[in-house]
């Protein structure tokens, strides 16, 4: 390479860094996104049973230029498949309504970042369905961070001058034979059995001070080559034993030595040009833990040399291997063995290369110069024409086409990655979509029962209060009046009592005073009873609201939440109101102490006695009047006074007034029943009046219903507002995740567009022979 195209590959290796940088970050950006903010969605088939083997010709997706699943469409051409723009929402979302039924993303068009979840055990049945999206979003979690691992290997490799040439295969297809003819020496040991266990790289002595030696290495990632206590120095006698054994666990094996050719045009190890290293490797098929090395290493690959036993062809490991590798490299270089033992070579031929086209259709578009039949054995016993066109086409490919060899791999992988994010991206922004379009679909419908239950927890308040309230109110007025009016008729109460007599009176009075009494008691627990009656009648109006209020608990909210205790649950209205009406004790403090006065058996009151004494005077003169001649009366009484004496006069008058008295006592000791009853029941009367008796218990039997009505009222209250928070509570989330989903909307767009300008960017540096 002269210094033109010196300048023009370094300005490649600094751009294709650059870009491999940018698109690490996107995609630890996406990981990030991924773990703390929107899970992202994976594609889904529809149809796992029969995937379709042709899509639309629009070309609005991605497809792989390496796959078998499509074989139909592999690519014949030379040029990688160029990157079309990724498909947006609506293109999406119109695809979902075409009548093919599937997809235009499907995870079978992803390539790096495609997820392999098949079960081996229930023949290749796709579970992704099964697994829940956490799942799948930590299992893309750890494919992105093997991407990150892979671009960090490619960005060492591209930052690397030299090329390092993998030599692999199937067990016993001469792997180390074909190493040993490009060396020109018989270093590596060969038989008809397997015999290479552990990693073989061969390099110029020149690296070594141009000593030729081999170092057993037992961490390569600790290895330094002037660090004798990093590796183990291995005797050329010894190296068969080590090589074919490997019991001391070594991970790789660095052979130092020299190339027997003379001049640099015939040395592959030493060329002038670049350092060159040659590693053999063990078998594909020989155990799983060396295969899934192989696989793991050719990570650190520049160049792939797949040697293929033709008597065997391209095994199923084999083209597991190929596949894995053609997420980064298009071309493969590919070297048929022994095919001087087949007897008939254009069958044999023309088989692998259709085993070929399937596999890597670029290198099956270049096979004259990267598939070559030949047999290194008779190589090593006697140059062939067939081995020298193929190291020298090795030699070209490595040495002279540097950017294919070098950094088309890394430039293809990087594409595929951003293909792969254009594809996620675009899913996401539909998927965001169609999460936006159902939480605005189950708000919308959702937004008639939460003003319905606005608007019955409005009323039903009201309703409960108004309840309350005119229980209240009614058990005020009805104890108010009702004992108002008991108060007003105590005298009536105890005219049922018999009178025995004077001699009796005072026991008369106790028992006038204790029925009046009992009967206040009696009148007080009919307000109770009153009052009991009016409370149970509000708890049957309260438990009619409270079955309302059930009647729009929805099944949602009886999944989702806990649901509302009714009124009465947890209380018990016969018991509390009983307890508190039982609770009373005495009806009045003043009565308490009430005892007979001599003042209740003696009426002075002129107001009672008047009315009798009228009466008598009433008598008299109708009797006066009722006489022949009340002329006649009236003379006759004047001439009697006239004859009598003064002092005589004045003793009839005495005798008359004393004849009034004894009357009048005698008329007030008849009425004494009527006395005692009048003056005790005035007396209590006022008692009760001074004492606030009537306000009291009106007031006490309000506060009472109040009491035993206000819990339940509450309660229906809570209950209904915890169905309304329940309600928000399920808007808040659905309003969270749609404000979730539209950033994710956003996020997904602008990393598809970004994904794209980086594709673009990385696309443009391509290939030409010509000049690098």
């Amino acid at each position: 390479m002269n210094s033109t195209q010196d300048r023009l590959f370094a300005d490649k290796c600094r751009r294709l860094h650059t870009y491999l940088l940018g698109t690490k970050s996107l995609l630890r950006e996406i990981g990030e996104y991924n773990r703390t903010k929107w899970p992202v969605h994976y594609p889904l088939t529809r149809l796992a049973q029969n995937p379709p083997q042709s899509y639309p010709a629009h070309g609005t997706a991605l497809r792989r230029s390496n796959s078998m699943l499509n074989p139909e469409v592999a690519s014949e051409s030379v040029e990688p498949q160029r990157l079309h723009r990724a498909q947006t929402a609506e293109d999406i979302l119109d695809s979902d309504n075409s009548s093919d039924n599937w997809r235009l993303l499907d995870p079978s068009d992803l390539s790096v970042l495609r997820l392999d979840l098949r079960l081996s055990n229930h023949g290749g049945s796709d579970v992704m369905g099964s697994l829940e999206e956490s799942s799948i979003a930590r299992l893309f979690d750890e494919r992105l961070t093997q991407c990150e691992g892979h671009i960090d290997k490619l960005i060492a490799r591209v930052a690397d001058r030299s090329s390092k040439i993998l030599v692999t295969g199937d067990l016993n297809a001469g792997k180390s034979t074909l190493v040993n003819a490009l060396v020109g020496r018989d270093i590596l040991p060969s038989d008809q059995q397997p015999c290479t266990m552990l990693f073989c790289e061969v390099l110029d002595a020149s690296l070594n001070g141009d000593v030729e030696e081999i170092h057993a290495v037992p961490s390569i990632d600790l290895y330094d080559r002037q660090d004798s206590a990093t590796f183990v120095a291995v005797p050329m006698r010894d190296l068969e034993d080590i090589v074919m054994d490997n019991e001391e666990q070594f991970q790789q094996l660095k052979i130092y030595t020299r190339d027997n050719r003379a001049g640099e045009q015939a040395s592959l190890l030493h060329n002038g040009v670049v350092n060159v290293a040659l590693i053999d490797s063990p078998g594909l098929n020989r155990d799983s833990l060396k295969t899934t090395q192989l696989f793991a290493r050719q990570e650190e690959i520049d160049v792939i040399v797949f040697v293929v036993n033709a008597e065997n062809h391209f095994t199923l490991s084999g083209q597991d291997f190929l596949l894995n590798a053609g997420n980064e490299k298009a071309h493969i270089f590919i070297v048929v063995n022994r095919f001087d033992a087949i007897r008939r070579k254009d069958r044999c031929e023309r088989m692998i290369l259709d085993q070929i086209r399937h596999l890597s259709p670029l290198t099956y578009a270049e096979r004259e110069d990267l598939v070559h039949f030949v047999s290194a054995h008779e190589h090593m016993a006697a140059d062939s024409e067939p081995f020298a066109h193929m190291e020298s086409a090795l030699r070209s490919f490595t040495l002279e086409q540097r950017f294919k060899s070098k950094l088309a791999p890394a430039q293809r992988y990087a594409m595929n990655v951003l293909a792969d994010t254009q594809y996620l991206a675009a899913e996401n922004v539909a998927a965001a979509t169609r999460r936006i379009q159902e939480i605005n679909s189950v708000l919308r419908d959702g937004m008639p029962r939460y003003e319905a239950l606005l608007h019955r927890r409005s009323e039903t308040g009201r309703s409960a209060e108004a309840v309350l309230d005119s229980s209240c109110l009614e058990v005020r007025r009805h104890t108010t009046a009702h004992l108002t009016n008991t108060a007003f008729h105590l005298q009536d109460v105890a005219e049922k009592i018999s009178y025995p007599g004077l001699l009796s009176l005072w026991s008369y009075a106790e028992n006038v005073l204790l029925t009046m009494v009992r009967h206040l008691e009696h009148e007080v627990t009919e307000c109770d009873r009153f009052t009991s009656f009016t409370i149970h009648q509000a708890h049957t109006q309260l438990d009619a609201l409270d079955e309302q209020r059930r009647s729009l608990d929805s099944p949602v909210t009886s999944e989702e939440t806990t649901p509302a205790e009714p009124w009465y649950a947890g209380l018990d209205s016969t018991s509390v109101t009983a307890s508190q009406l039982a609770s009373i004790g005495s009806i009045s403090n003043a009565l308490d102490t009430v005892q007979l006065e001599l003042s209740d058996f003696i009426d002075l009151d002129l107001g009672h006695n008047w009315g009798m004494l009228t009466s008598i005077s009433a008598s008299a003169s109708l009797s006066l009047l009722a006489s022949k001649s009340m002329a006649s009366n009236m003379l006759t009484l004047l001439r009697l006074s006239s004859t009598m004496g003064t002092s005589t006069a004045r003793r009839l008058m005495v005798a008359t007034a004393a004849l009034i008295g004894v009357g009048s006592v005698f008329y007030m000791v008849s009425d004494m029943d009527a006395t005692v009853r009048r003056k005790l029941s005035a007396r209590v009367s006022l008692m009760l009046s001074e004492e606030g008796f009537v306000a009291h218990h009106a007031e006490r039997l309000t506060t009472e219903t109040s009491r035993a009505i206000r819990p339940f009222v509450w309660h229906l209250q809570h209950n209904f507002q915890r169905m309304v928070e329940a309600e928000e509570h399920k808007r808040a989330d659905h309003l969270r995740r749609r404000r979730t989903a539209q950033d994710s909307q956003i996020y997904f767009d602008e990393l598809r567009i970004k994904a794209q300008d980086l594709a673009n960017a990385v696309r443009l540096v391509s290939s030409d022979s010509s000049m690098c």
